[in-house]
């Protein structure tokens, strides 16, 4: 597996979202803390393609299930099955840890999700 893939893989595990690799996504879930699934955890992942150059790059692509939507949204199908991949821009990281800038950026998303 890429150094990018496995430091993604490091930096999420030591948030405790326990990832696996499967259909060519690093796949985890994690709890919104605002918005229609807050206090729910979401399984969502990160294209391995997507993660070569982590933590310098992130990644700009979020896939969730299809269920999981947005008002507005550029989408595109998923590489898992049944899951849609969401256009999804973050900028930099400054001085926090990426894994902690990651986390947040996600749970940002899914407070915009709508059911």
């Amino acid at each position: 597996m890429p150094p990018g893939v496995l430091r993604f893989i490091d930096d999420i595990t030591q948030l405790g979202f326990n990832p696996m690799v499967e259909a060519g996504l690093v796949v985890y879930r994690i709890t919104p803390i605002d918005g229609a699934y807050a206090g729910i955890a979401v399984e969502t992942g990160v294209g391995t393609d997507e993660l070569a150059s982590w933590p310098q790059v992130p990644p700009h692509w979020v896939h969730f299930p299809a269920g999981i939507g947005f008002y507005r949204t550029n989408s595109q199908a998923s590489p898992k099955s049944g899951w849609l991949m969401h256009s999804r821009q973050i900028e930099g990281w400054g001085d926090t840890p990426p894994r902690i800038c990651w986390s947040s950026h996600i749970r940002a998303v899914l407070s915009e999700a709508i059911t």
